[in-house]
């Protein structure tokens, strides 16, 4: 009788072990279909060392005459070296590529631009502001290589507050700012121009976004600063995120390299870019290890990619230079024409886009007053000093 009970206990425990598997194998899988299995190396290494742990506890519970315990416990704990020294490997690689190719990192320090931080970067106007807001602040968000601006706008205006304004001033992906204005979740957003696809979002919601024209900046396209190449037409860029041209010696390089294009996740402001670069000219699907979530990630990508001469990447001249600063990319010309600030403001470089500060309720009240404060020679000033071309 306690023989029988035992084995009830052992097959019950075996069986709790097994949906717990599934269910973390399930989740971890679930993770992986966002990504390359590259991306998430680390996530396949756990997947690994459960397995073999599970082969532990079930050498543990069962006793079985022709799978013994012992046989068991050894396939458990290979499993587990196996995945150890798997991990292993994969850092000893990172570490061997960002050694051999001088990598840098292209992270920011997104606390050095919070509204009233110690010591923060953001930039001060020469006067104190003509405005003044009282009772509930506006809730802003934006793009992030935006974000330096209107946060120095919040600083220059709000009430300082003890706790600061982490939670009603905020950077998001452009992919996601647009869902929370429709939303209602915030009062404004400061982003570039809506993709076809966010305009069909307010249409259904029946609503209108009501843009005003903030500052303007170069779309720009850079290389691993190792790469030959310092200007690119603009049917070359067509023609690459077309496919057309694999080779960077079809755009005159001398030797033979093939052209690994970077891209953006779709709606994001940089990707809706390419988009309207492109035209009717269909943009080539991207490989999944190709397509990069942000735009700090590209860069780090394009500077750092084991085939340093191979990687295009694309981005805003201001987060490219101002805020990354990664002195192993090199921005192209395009047409001849370098995305200066003197070919941004005059219009000759190519790829000029503007951003805006973006609604869709009645503005009134502090919403209102801010804008008029970011269209005043303050909010220009702060325009201009954090290194954006202001709208005249």
């Amino acid at each position: 009788m306690k023989t029988k009970k035992g084995t009830i206990l052992r097959i019950i425990a075996s069986l709790l072990i097994a949906v717990a598997s599934l269910v973390v194998c399930g989740f971890l899988l679930f993770l992986i279909s966002f990504g390359s299995v590259n991306q998430y190396f680390h996530v396949w290494t756990v997947l690994l060392a459960e397995l073999g742990v599970l082969f532990l506890l079930t050498a543990w519970i069962l006793k079985n005459r022709r799978l013994t315990r012992s046989r068991l416990v050894r396939i458990g704990c290979a499993i587990i070296i196996a995945a150890l020294l798997g991990s292993a490997g994969k850092e000893l690689h990172s570490w061997w590529i960002d050694w051999k190719y001088e990598t840098v990192s292209g992270d920011i320090n997104w606390t050095e631009y919070e509204p009233f931080s110690k010591g923060n970067k953001l930039v001060v106007p020469d006067t104190p502001p003509d405005y003044t807001l009282t009772g509930d602040m506006p809730t802003i968000t934006g793009a992030y290589a935006l974000y330096p601006v209107y946060a120095a706008a919040v600083q220059a205006l709000y009430p300082r507050q003890k706790y600061g304004y982490r939670h009603t001033v905020t950077a998001m992906g452009s992919d996601v700012i647009f869902k929370l204005l429709l939303n209602g979740k915030v009062d404004m957003i400061f982003a570039l121009a809506p993709s076809k696809e966010q305009l069909a979002d307010a249409e259904a919601a029946g609503l209108t976004y009501t843009m005003t024209p903030l500052g303007r900046d170069a779309f720009v396209f850079y290389v691993n600063a190792k790469n030959p190449v310092s200007n690119l037409s603009s049917d070359d860029i067509r023609s690459i995120y077309s496919g057309k041209i694999t080779n960077w010696k079809e755009v005159g390089v001398r030797r033979s390299a093939k052209i690994i294009p970077f891209q953006r996740n779709k709606n994001s402001g940089s990707q809706t870019m390419l988009e309207r670069i492109m035209g009717d000219t269909p943009i080539m699907l991207p490989l999944e290890e190709n397509e990069i979530d942000n735009m700090g990630g590209i860069i780090r990508k394009t500077a750092n990619y084991r085939n340093f001469s191979e990687s295009l990447g694309f981005s805003f001249r201001y987060y490219a230079t101002g805020m990354i600063r990664n002195n192993k990319i090199k921005l192209l010309s395009i047409d001849g024409i370098a995305p200066t600030p003197e070919a941004i403001a005059n219009g000759t470089y190519p790829f000029v886009t503007t951003a805006y500060i973006i609604t869709v309720k009645e503005r009134t009240g502090n919403v209102q007053l801010f804008i008029d404060f970011m269209l005043s020679p303050q909010g220009r000033e702060i325009i201009e000093k954090t290194g954006y071309i202001s709208v005249d």
